[in-house]
């Protein structure tokens, strides 16, 4: 499943590849890889080798190019 697909299904129009965001609830930071066939995002975590599949409403913030909070998810 592409990103594209998760961007229209969830509302999510400004998720790119390659954007930081913040799983506030693990209090971990990391890069949007792609997205899964769960619907969910795969996150590479600062740290990790292996992609995490994330919710991208839940506990996660998101962040532009210049490190600016663009969208929360509490």
């Amino acid at each position: 499943m592409n990103l594209e697909y998760i961007k229209n299904t969830r509302g999510l129009d400004f998720i790119k590849v390659g954007m930081k965001v913040k799983n506030t609830y693990l209090n971990k930071e990391g890069i949007v890889k792609g997205g899964n066939s769960s619907g969910n995002l795969d996150v590479l975590f600062d740290g990790e080798n292996k992609t995490a599949n994330v919710h991208p409403t839940w506990e996660m913030e998101y962040y532009n190019k210049e490190g600016e909070l663009i969208k929360a998810f509490k």
